[in-house]
C-alpha cells in the first residue's frame, strides 16, 4: 500500500528502429544511499501508444500480414538490453504484440505483462541514484511507438531489518 507522503516520477521512450532505447531517472536529489535514505516504488505503470501519443493503428504494425513485438522494463541498475526476470534490479516488465490480418486490418493486439502494473506491499528499494527504463523489439515497427512509464515512489530511511531485508532479496539468486 503506498504511504501519503508519495510523489509521481515519469518518462517516455520513443523506440528507434531495433535499437535499446533507454532513459535513466535520476533520483540523486532524493536519496542518500550511503545514510539508508532511499528511493522506494510503490507502484509502477508502463502504456503503449503511436509516437503521436494516440492509440497504436494498423499503419504502425505495416501493410499486410505482419506481426511485431516490443518489450519494456525498468530496473535498478543500468542494463544495455531486455533482461531476464531473475535479474535483482527489474522491477517492473511489460511486453506488446500486434498483427495485421493479410488484408491490413489489425486483428491481434496483446499486453502480457509480467510486472506491470506492479504494486508492492512493501515498495521495491531502489538502493541506486537512478531508475533506468529501457525498450526493445526484435523487427522494427513501420511506426515508432511511445512508450510511457510512471511511478509512484516515496523515499525512506531504512531501518537496520530493511536493510537485510535488501540485502537478502539482491543475493537471492
Amino acid at each position: 500500500m503506498a504511504k501519503g507522503d508519495t510523489f509521481f516520477l515519469r518518462t517516455t521512450l520513443t523506440s528507434s528502429g531495433t535499437n535499446y532505447v533507454s532513459a535513466n531517472i535520476d533520483i540523486d536529489p532524493y536519496v542518500d544511499p550511503a545514510r539508508g535514505r532511499v528511493m522506494v516504488v510503490d507502484r509502477a505503470f508502463i502504456t503503449y501508444s503511436t509516437d503521436g501519443q494516440g492509440a497504436i493503428v494498423p499503419a504502425d504494425i505495416g501493410t499486410g500480414a505482419v506481426s511485431k513485438q516490443m518489450g519494456a522494463q525498468c530496473a535498478s541498475e543500468k542494463q544495455t538490453s531486455l533482461v531476464e526476470m531473475s535479474d535483482n534490479s527489474l522491477f517492473a516488465r511489460s511486453n506488446i504484440y500486434a498483427a495485421n490480418s493479410a488484408t491490413g486490418v489489425m486483428d491481434t493486439m496483446v499486453q502480457t505483462d509480467a510486472l506491470n502494473p506492479t504494486t508492492y506491499v512493501s515498495g521495491f528499494i531502489i538502493p541506486t541514484s537512478q531508475i533506468h527504463c529501457g525498450i526493445a523489439t526484435g523487427s522494427a515497427w513501420a511506426g515508432e511507438l511511445d512508450v510511457g512509464f510512471l511511478f509512484e515512489v516515496h523515499t525512506e530511511k531504512l531501518s537496520l531489518q530493511r536493510i537485510q531485508e535488501l540485502l537478502v532479496s539482491l543475493t537471492a539468486n
